[in-house]
């Protein structure tokens, strides 16, 4: 038996052969199949540990059902299995209990304001989860994609997965160059096969979630290098205002299963398509390298917003400086609106 518990492609040759002739001799296996006796003996070693060979008197070997052995190798190991799998079982049913006192106490202790903004980890895991929970119509999601591994990340990706689970309609969109993510891409997937609809965009004015169109959980970046701070919104005004920039946003991106079978179809026709398709993604973020520049937005604040380094950003608008003639980025923002360069391609 190898590492991973798996019968090699000879143990079933000889699994055969002593199922067609049984009880010989180790030599005369090795003479039948054309090997060494000691390829013989490693095979039957491993096929004996797996209960489908018995060695007896003479070294002599016999076959053993398939049924058999499974029931007598693996049964105590399925009754441990089993009994462990009811105890997790028990242990959740335990905690599980305790979740309306949990949610009770946390909802007590929230504040009726408009905004609330908590700096403790722990206390923004339990806000996220508790909104995860307190979830019953409706959960929006905006998040860049492809970014480091951030505690809020990894706690939106929970809500939204946790939500979707539930039978929650959600909607998320994300950002094309998260599909370059192969995490982040199985991550996506795995919310589509829950039933969530998730559309990309070539850029996203930050992270939020909306639940029921009543709460917005809004992180917000601090001065620290990675620190965040979470943004409870109750204001109507202010959701609206989300909700309806969400929207404006779902219009115009497109639909993951769209952008993941175009790129399977160019991926499937050749090198060159590859390339083209490489070259449609740059296109997109230099596109939306050029809308936020000719914004105004710096550097900065650009390559947080489409995920990318600052290099990278300077990049795009260097090599599009020189591209276009333009000797400030002032004269290439208005090149760049001029000519249509900021409307990002969709992909075809």
């Amino acid at each position: 038996m190898n590492d991973f518990g798996e019968l090699v492609e000879f143990d079933g040759a000889l699994y055969r052969a002593v199922l067609a002739e049984p009880n010989r001799a180790v030599a005369e296996y090795a003479q039948r199949l054309e090997t060494s006796a000691d390829a013989i003996e490693k095979s039957a070693a491993r096929l004996g540990e797996m209960g489908l060979l018995r060695i007896g008197a003479s070294d002599r070997i016999s076959a053993v059902s398939p049924m058999l052995a499974e029931a007598t190798v693996l049964g105590a190991e399925d009754l441990e299995l089993a009994a462990r799998r009811a105890a997790v079982e028990q242990r959740r049913d335990s905690i599980r209990q305790l979740i309306p006192d949990w949610n009770t106490a946390l909802s007590e202790r929230v504040s009726d304001g408009a905004v609330d903004v908590i700096s403790d980890p722990t206390a923004m895991a339990n806000v996220f989860m508790h909104y995860a929970d307190y979830c019953s119509e409706e959960l929006l999601s905006i998040a860049p994609g492809r970014m480091a591994a951030t505690r809020i990340d990894g706690r939106t990706r929970m809500a939204n997965v946790y939500s979707s689970r539930r039978g929650i309609k959600t909607r998320a969109i994300y950002q094309y160059v998260a599909l370059k993510d192969r995490a982040t891409r199985s991550y996506l997937n795995e919310l589509a096969q829950n039933g969530a609809r998730v559309r990309l965009t070539p850029s996203v004015p930050g992270r939020g979630l909306v639940i029921d169109r009543e709460v917005a959980l809004l992180p917000i970046p601090t001065e620290e290098s990675g620190g965040q701070r979470l943004a409870v919104v109750r204001e109507r005004n202010v959701i609206a205002w989300v909700i309806a920039t969400f929207e404006q946003l779902w219009a115009e991106a497109s639909p993951l299963d769209e952008v993941m079978n175009n790129e399977a179809n160019e991926h499937g026709d050749s090198t060159d398509s590859t390339d083209s398709n490489d070259r449609t993604d740059l296109d997109q973020t230099r596109a939306a390298i050029l809308r936020l520049m000719a914004e105004g937005e710096k550097d900065e604040a650009i390559s947080r917003r489409l995920s990318i380094s600052v290099r990278t950003c300077r990049r795009h608008i260097a090599d599009y400086m020189l591209q276009v003639g333009a000797s400030s980025r002032f004269q290439a923002g208005v090149i760049a609106a001029r000519a249509g360069h900021t409307d990002a391609p969709t992909p075809s």
